[in-house]
Parts: C-alpha cells; sequence; structure tokens
C-alpha cells in the first residue's frame, strides 16, 4: 500500500500509483510521510485539481504534522503566485531558445573546416540545449516549452524526458538522501563518502586527478540511461521521433567532432550540476529531513559567478537554492528572487550558503581528495545505509 499525507489528508495512491506520469517510485518514498509542500512544488494547477478530485483516504492513523517552516514557505509561495512571478517573459524565452538553436546551427556549418571550433560551439550549445530541457520538463502549464522539448531535449542532447523527470525530481523532493537521490551516488568510480571494502579500490585515492575525465563522460552515460528507460518501458514513438533524429545527425558529422562535443558538453554540464550539492551534508535514512524547506537550505549552496560569461554558462544552476525552492519557476527570475529567498531565510533563522565559484571548485576538489583517503568502512552492502533504494 502507498498513503500519501496531503493537506492533512490522508490518500491511498497504491491503485494510481504504476500511472503517476513523475514515475511510481517517487510515491513510494513517501509512504507514510507528509508530502504537502513536496507535492505543490513540483506539480501544475492541472495536477493539483487532479489531486483536489480525489477523495482522500478513511484512515484511523494519525497524518504526521507538516512542519512549521513549510507552513511559512506556503505563504511565502501562495504571495510569489500571486504577484505574478510565475508570469512567464517571452523575449526571454525565445532569446534562450534562439541562442541554443544558433550555437547548434554554427557547430554543423563548421564542422567539416574548423572542427575545434566546430566542437566548442556544439559543446555549448549541447550543455545549454541541457539546461533549456532542465527547464521544459520542470516548466508547468506551457505549450512552448511541451512542443519545443522534443527537439531540444531529444534531437540535440539525446535525453528521454521520462527518465530524466524520475531520476531529477526525486532529486529536488529528498535532495542528498542517500538512499534515495540517485544523482550523488558514483561509486565505485568516484566516491562522496567512506565507501563499504566491498566497493573500494586502489585508484579511489587518485579520484581528484581523474574525475575530469569521468565528468566528460556524463553525457555519454545519460544517452544510454535513455535509451535503456525507452527500451525497458516499450516508448518506441520516444525512440523514434525524439532520440533517433539527434543520432542521424550526429552521425552526419565527422566522427571526432560529434565525440568531442558530446564528451565536452557532459564534462560542462558536469562542472555545474555537482557543486551545489556533494560537498554538502549528505543523509541516511534515519536522518531524513521530514521539513521540504529545511532539506533545501541544510543541503544547497549557491554559487557566486563572476561575470556575464560564467551567468550565462552557469544556465540559472548558480541559483540552486531559489530553483529546489521553486523548481517550476522560470530561471531567469532567480537572480531578482534571491533577495527575497535571502529575508526568508532570515526571518526564520536559516543559513542562507553561498560562496565564489572559486572557492566552490577548490571544496570541490578537496572533497573528492579527503574521501578518496578515507578509511573504509566494514559493512555489509545489504546493510549499509548509504545504498540507494532503488
Amino acid at each position: 500500500m502507498v498513503k500519501v499525507a496531503i493537506d492533512n489528508e490522508w490518500y491511498e495512491l497504491t491503485k494510481w500509483a504504476p500511472y503517476h506520469p513523475g514515475g511510481e517510485r517517487i510515491l513510494q518514498r513517501f509512504d507514510g510521510f507528509n508530502a504537502t509542500e513536496h507535492f505543490y512544488s513540483l506539480h501544475s494547477k492541472e495536477a493539483i485539481n487532479k489531486l483536489k478530485s480525489m477523495h482522500p483516504a478513511e484512515s484511523k492513523e494519525p497524518i504526521p504534522q507538516e512542519h512549521k517552516l513549510d507552513k511559512a514557505f506556503r505563504d511565502f509561495r501562495l504571495q510569489l503566485e500571486k504577484d505574478g512571478w510565475w508570469d512567464r517573459q517571452y523575449l526571454w524565452e525565445f532569446g534562450l531558445i534562439g541562442t541554443v538553436f544558433a550555437l547548434m546551427v554554427s557547430g554543423t556549418v563548421l564542422a567539416y573546416t574548423h572542427p575545434l571550433a566546430a566542437i566548442f560551439f556544439l559543446a555549448i550549445g549541447m550543455q545549454q540545449a541541457g539546461w533549456l530541457g532542465h527547464d521544459f520538463v520542470h516548466g508547468r502549464n506551457c505549450n512552448l516549452h511541451n512542443n519545443l522539448l522534443m527537439f531540444v531535449a531529444g534531437w540535440f542532447i539525446g535525453f528521454d524526458r521520462n527518465w530524466w523527470s524520475e531520476k531529477h525530481n526525486t532529486h529536488h523532493v529528498l535532495t542528498n538522501h542517500v538512499a534515495h537521490d540517485a544523482d550523488i551516488h558514483n561509486q565505485p568510480l568516484l566516491f562522496l563518502w567512506s565507501p563499504v571494502r566491498a566497493l573500494d579500490h586502489q585508484f579511489r585515492k587518485y579520484q581528484h586527478f581523474y574525475f575530469p575525465l569521468l565528468y566528460s563522460m556524463l553525457y555519454i552515460s545519460w544517452r544510454m540511461e535513455s535509451i535503456k528507460w525507452a527500451l525497458k518501458h516499450h516508448d518506441y514513438s520516444m525512440l523514434l521521433f525524439s532520440l533517433l533524429p539527434g543520432y542521424v545527425w550526429l552521425a552526419m558529422l565527422p566522427w571526432y567532432v560529434s565525440l568531442g562535443a558530446v564528451m565536452l558538453g557532459g564534462f560542462f554540464v558536469a562542472i555545474v550540476v555537482t557543486l551545489s550539492h556533494e560537498a554538502e551534508v549528505v543523509l541516511t535514512e534515519e536522518e531524513r529531513m521530514p521539513c521540504y524547506v529545511e532539506n533545501q537550505f541544510e543541503c544547497t549552496r549557491n554559487i557566486e559567478c563572476p561575470d556575464w560569461i560564467t551567468e550565462y554558462f552557469y544556465g540559472g544552476m548558480q541559483y540552486q537554492l531559489e530553483h529546489h525552492l521553486f523548481p517550476t519557476l522560470p530561471r531567469y527570475k532567480h537572480r531578482f528572487l534571491q533577495p527575497l529567498v535571502k529575508k526568508f531565510a532570515k526571518t526564520h533563522h536559516l543559513e542562507y550558503k553561498t560562496d565564489s565559484l572559486w572557492n566552490m571548485l577548490c571544496d570541490h576538489y578537496t572533497h573528492l581528495k579527503k574521501m578518496g583517503a578515507a578509511t573504509p568502512r566494514d559493512c555489509n552492502l545489504e546493510k549499509d545505509p548509504y545504498t540507494l533504494c532503488n
């Protein structure tokens, strides 16, 4: 049975869970928990109305109390909605979209005459397409995003939106919870905590040296996972119309340009997405934070970009806390929202963590070096509290 508490009501979701667009597993991870703010953070108006049309379950089991911080945050979120923060500014939207298409066209045109320039343009284009695809999957109530997602996420970077959505949404609502958040699981290639001996190897002590090579494989790994997901779920239309055209396009370019662009683009993404969480607090199931807001503040750190070039390069991910608190908010509004989030943090005695880009790069390197030298743990893999629950 899957029973989740939302708005002080139990909802029995066992029969509906297999049809949940965000995947069945994320509902199972909240079985027996209050998921009110977690639910509202990710869902569209249509999904919210669908929930309200469902009949709450009749249960004598006491409902877990919602944290007072989440209640205060709801008032904050509702005021932002009232003030129009979710209203889209299409000049921004088309500017971001047009830039990605321009980079892709430039790289394609230069592929045979100026391969190094082509690799760079395509890599930046693929990275920025990643941020756009990320925006489009998170975006709610926007037909423009739904219509362009096949091209941006499928053709340009080879991602299955359904695979990515299930993995990434879990990361949002259970950030750095080691039993649930697949985004922080990289072992046995990289270790963010002391490993059990069964997973350890002699090269771990060098991980602070070889991590750039692994980061360059990120897009290759995500492409493979997308294909596996589509095949597993018999989503042949996704394979045929969203993923395959991108591989046909890459096959028409020189192989070294295609491979170089995918690897460099993957590195550009990895060096962004790893900084805000991987050196922060990691939580076992016993340390689980039921408070949505507390979890985001505790496990997230923002990046201070020094100039407009890095501001664009980081694609809004530098405002990671704002994004985690409001995943469906257009990313170009994060910068303007930041002072209000800082004010909320100060009012409720929360630490707003932010640091310079250079310091965060150094901290990331130092953390990998420290975990590379950490003493391995004597623990049975089946009882290891740091094991990901699939």
